[in-house]
């Protein structure tokens, strides 16, 4: 996206809604470039994560409070749904009028949504072409939702008081927070790997530039991290959420040694999962190979559990700072203690929710 510089403009507020956190952001564009303006997180207790209702009370409150006690100026908001609220599909359809595309999609996806299709609200973006039957296709990402989910969060947003101007997925708010970046006509011929590790699930998005080629929602991440470690220990499974953290922070111990021969397994799939799905894209994008892979999302602090997926990816590999060259004015983020001398992945969502308001659907 190309942002038109102004003297100084307050953009809406992120609101990422994820499995097991709230993360609210806000950025200001101005003349010298961009700044946070305010930023405030919250985790969402444990017995109230798979609770519909007692998550959205405990939601609205916690966001109307933080409008309240962060300098945030206005109530204008993108939000994004939690990912496993939303389903992902690539498409191939013939070549289409614009207008005949939305309702090739609804047929085409029948019976294959996990809600009735009549529940069903449908979105995509073109892809790119390729080919398929002996023909050239147009390779479509159909992003789904249940509309009675959508209008809980629409609700739940009212009740907090505040004003959705869009709703967005996490995986294109991952683009738009790094696609500011990318902006030489060179880097529309790069394309970028990048994974949000979640706790409730891992999103996978190729870019090209700033142009979402590839999307895909993994149900393996975080949660099941914890699950394995608190197995293979005997110990409580909020216990072995801390130690996997704890360790993520300060690397080679003997402890952290057992704690990754335990991850064995399942990072052997998840990495399985994420080949699939770069096999995928370059079957649909033949001769345009993965430049490198950017780790984001609550996860990604964790530096080995990147590397370790990067080497058997055999990609270089970062971890992304969505508040790289982003100023932060006075209060921003301090009651949170947000620390800008080290990377913040997990705030790429709400970050990029903010700067990409001009796209939500």
């Amino acid at each position: 996206m190309r942002l038109k510089l102004t003297k100084t403009k307050n953009l809406p507020i992120g609101v990422d809604l994820g499995s097991s956190s709230v993360k609210m952001a806000q950025m200001r564009v101005a003349d010298d470039g961009l700044a946070m303006t305010a930023a405030a997180l919250c985790e969402i207790p444990r017995d109230r994560r798979n609770n519909p209702q007692a998550r959205m009370d405990f939601l609205a409150g916690v966001i109307r409070e933080n409008l309240k006690s962060h300098p945030f100026v206005g109530n204008e908001c993108i939000l994004s749904l939690p990912a496993e609220a939303t389903v992902i599909q690539h498409v191939k359809l013939p070549k289409l009028p614009p207008q005949e595309i939305a309702k090739a999609l609804r047929t085409e996806l029948q019976g294959k949504l996990p809600f009735a299709g009549s529940d069903a609200i449908i979105r995509h973006i073109a892809a790119g072409s390729t080919y398929g039957d002996g023909q050239e296709k147009d390779e479509i990402i159909a992003v789904c939702c249940s509309r009675k989910t959508l209008d809980g969060y629409l609700e739940m947003a009212q009740q907090a008081r505040l004003d959705v101007l869009g709703v967005n997925i996490e995986a294109f708010a991952v683009v738009e927070c790094f696609g500011r970046l990318f902006r030489r006509a060179a880097d529309a011929a790069r394309t970028i790997l990048f994974v949000d590790l979640g706790a409730a699930s891992t999103q996978v998005v190729l870019s090209q530039g700033n142009r979402v080629v590839f999307a895909r929602n993994l149900k393996l991440a975080g949660n099941q991290f914890d699950d394995v470690v608190a197995k293979g220990l005997k110990i409580p499974l909020e216990q072995a959420s801390a130690l996997r953290r704890d360790l993520g922070k300060a690397q080679g111990s003997d402890s952290e040694e057992e704690l990754y021969h335990l991850l064995e397994a399942p990072l052997g799939k998840l990495t399985d999962e994420l080949t699939q799905c770069l096999q995928y894209y370059e079957s649909v994008f033949r001769n345009q190979s993965i430049e490198r892979t950017i780790f984001v999302g609550g996860q990604a602090s964790d530096k080995r559990l990147c590397q370790t997926i990067a080497q058997r990816l055999n990609l270089p590999a970062q971890i992304g700072d969505p508040l790289v060259r982003v100023r932060r004015l006075e209060g921003a983020g301090m009651v949170i203690g947000l620390d800008r001398r080290e990377p913040q992945p997990a705030w790429a969502v709400a970050v990029g929710l903010s700067l990409g308001a001009d796209k939500a659907a």
